[in-house]
């Protein structure tokens, strides 16, 4: 059984196009035979379409996500705010680099106030560059295209060994399945080929 399986592996690719349409003459080459080959076929194929698939999703992820972030960055407005406290880290147990500071700023609709992020050990009267709404509240920012980018790629590639893994897996299923098929089959194939192979009347 093993070498059969290793004889189909190594079938030329010639023979497998032949067998897979049906133009095999070969009395011993069944139909299981057949599925075999196309079954060989149809999996390269399959896993470029699906690799495709998977590339299609990342473009679109990045299409739709940049245009969300070229929204948000209309409605964002960079400003100066000077902290008027002591910074605060965010997370003293991980040494964490990050902290926020109460700061004023000044903005059209009028100054404002309020807690800002800084760097871990901002001093009082410090400047800090900020982003504000449209109406003066610290908001995110937009994300960069590289972050997009990387958002996009993760999911695509994600998607596309998502897919590529289940065609393998269904692609083993299946070949184990018509491994047993011709295992199965091979006395009785054989009983009713050997005369015609042998020439035996």
């Amino acid at each position: 059984m093993a070498t059969q399986q290793r004889t189909a592996a190594h079938t030329p690719l010639r023979t497998q196009v032949r067998r897979a349409s049906g133009l095999d003459r070969n009395p011993l080459c069944r139909p299981v035979d057949r599925a075999r080959s196309r079954t060989a076929l149809a999996l390269p194929l399959v896993l470029a379409l699906l690799v495709a698939v998977g590339a299609a999703v990342a473009v679109l992820v990045f299409r739709v996500e940049t245009q969300a972030e070229q929204e948000t960055a209309r409605h964002r407005h960079a400003v100066t705010a000077t902290t008027v406290g002591p910074a605060v880290t965010d997370d003293l147990r991980t040494g964490s680099a990050r902290a926020h500071a109460p700061a004023r700023w000044a903005y059209p609709v009028g100054p404002g106030t309020g807690t800002v992020q800084v760097a871990a050990g901002t001093g009082v009267g410090s400047t800090v560059a900020i982003q504000l709404d449209d109406s003066g509240v610290p908001a995110a920012g937009a994300r960069t295209t590289a972050a997009v980018l990387s958002d996009a790629g993760v999911l695509g590639v994600g998607t596309a060994t998502g897919l590529v893994s289940l065609a393998v897996v269904g692609y083993t299923v299946h070949r184990r399945t018509l491994d047993r098929r011709a295992e199965r089959s091979w006395e009785p194939d054989w009983e009713r080929v050997e005369p015609l192979w042998s020439q035996r009347r």
